[in-house]
């Protein structure tokens, strides 16, 4: 691949992994937290749903503004605000708190990522095959042990200690960035934000109308005033947002994506991807009441989703190469359905834990299928970025707005049990059920949609 395609993805990788890495903090304790603070889950999954939203957003901004201001100087002024962010969601006595808190944590995260992914970049790049090596397994680790290390904290300290654990973390950081290349950077192309902003709220409108759905009110929930203004203002904000990136001079988001109905193809079937990884929320709750677990202890079944993601990659790379990103996106699309699926209506823990593997290898296959190529054949090479954040933006969008609507069941606040187990009633049982049928069906959804993409160049050319 040459050098300006590798440059492209750097931030973009980088990016998906810090989401899956705080996400696999955060999820395992999700029920514990909800119990704490006495206010139903539905409302603390926007504790990740936010943050995903948030991160993705400021991605873009941070980096533009770190190009003016600095990288380096820039770098310290977000580990600040990841820091800042960290101590204010752990000490929050209530769920508005905790959301500021990440909110801060996320805008943090965004500017943190341009110079790791210079970093990243220089080591990969060196001719020592260590190097490589060192990474890959560094990161494969993190993945699988942070949800253990989550349960862990969650159970031995407080879930608070999740958020102030990132201290230490962002210390180690700090020193670690003396180290950084000096001759690292990067031009950021001009471009004009205020579609990131009309995009934003047309994101957050949707979540909150999502959030204000009454499933018992039937088909009138659709007609509800906690749903059906924010409906109307997501949708209408639509017309300003394209309007806005017409008459720039250098939009953001460029009219040939929503133009092509290739690249809206890939947006849609990226966003879809991203709510079906986003549904493993579910996983640990769902799994701790199929063995009996104590609350808040199900991190090592997400480390089972998150290590069979990882193993599974040398098989996702010989896919993509084969078949191309329809054929990794179509057999991902459908490991993950049938996972999904088969978790939700067979209760026995010897087949779930095959089942969390099939899960992790679909997820990873959906997650790494390269839908760049894509852009690599439509558009010009200094629009690639611009792309790819875009397709993040899509990505991630479809992963908030899915934990939104998968949270949907749960409805009332969780008790604590005396015991510290579970004990989950009827109605979270059947929430979980639901929550994990809805991501099979927006699998199978998925699945539809990738066989209906376009063959890339490269699979065209070994079909011939």
């Amino acid at each position: 691949m040459p050098f300006g395609k590798k440059l492209s993805l750097d931030s973009y990788v980088i990016a998906i992994f810090l989401s899956a890495l705080d996400f696999s903090m955060i999820a395992p304790s999700l029920t514990v937290i909800a119990t704490d603070l006495g206010f139903p889950v539905r409302w603390v999954i926007w504790v990740i749903a936010l943050h995903l939203a948030v991160f993705v957003l400021a991605l873009p901004l941070m980096e533009m503004w770190g190009a003016r201001v600095g990288q380096r100087r820039w770098f310290v002024i977000s580990l600040s605000l990841f820091v800042l962010g960290s101590l204010v969601a752990g000490a929050g006595s209530h769920w508005s708190v905790l959301i500021g808190g990440r909110v801060i944590q996320a805008l943090g995260a965004g500017g943190i990522v341009p110079l790791l992914s210079v970093e990243l970049r220089r080591l990969t790049q060196l001719k020592k095959r260590f190097w490589r090596v060192a990474i890959h397994l560094g990161l494969g680790g993190l993945l699988i042990s942070v949800p253990l290390f989550s349960s862990w904290v969650a159970w031995q300290f407080s879930w608070r200690w999740l958020f102030w654990f990132n201290l230490p973390a962002a210390l180690a950081v700090y020193i670690q960035s003396f180290r950084f290349s000096p001759g690292g950077s990067s031009r950021i192309p001009p471009q004009q934000t205020a579609g990131l902003f009309y995009f934003a709220g047309i994101l957050l409108s949707a979540m909150v109308s999502i959030s204000g759905l009454d499933p018992s009110l039937g088909w009138g929930m659709m007609a509800d005033s906690d749903f059906l203004p924010f409906a109307i203002l997501s949708v209408g904000l639509i017309v300003p947002l394209l309007m806005v990136e017409r008459q720039s001079e250098h939009p953001f988001f460029q009219p040939r994506l929503f133009r092509d109905l290739r690249l809206i193809g890939i947006q849609g079937v990226t966003a879809l991807a991203g709510c079906t990884w986003v549904a493993v929320v579910l996983v640990p709750g769902w799994m701790v009441e199929m063995f009996g677990q104590l609350r808040g202890t199900g991190g090592m079944f997400l480390s089972i989703v998150s290590g069979a993601a990882w193993l599974t990659l040398p098989l996702a790379r010989w896919i993509a190469a084969r078949w191309g990103y329809q054929g990794a996106l179509a057999i991902g699309f459908f490991a993950t359905a049938s996972a999904y699926f088969t978790l939700a209506l067979v209760e026995d823990p010897t087949t779930s834990i095959v089942l969390l593997a099939l899960l992790g290898g679909g997820l990873s296959l959906t997650l790494t299928a390269p839908v760049h190529e894509l852009l690599f054949e439509i558009l010009p090479l200094r629009q690639i970025k611009s792309g790819l954040i875009v397709i993040a933006m899509f990505r991630t969008a479809g992963g908030a707005l899915g934990l939104l609507l998968i949270g949907l069941p749960f409805f009332e606040t969780m008790d604590t049990a005396p015991d510290g187990r579970f004990g989950l009633p009827l109605f979270w049982k059947t929430g979980f059920q639901i929550g994990l049928l809805t991501a099979a069906g927006v699998a199978v959804l998925g699945f539809v949609i990738s066989l209906l993409l376009p063959l890339s160049a490269g699979s065209r050319g070994q079909e011939e």
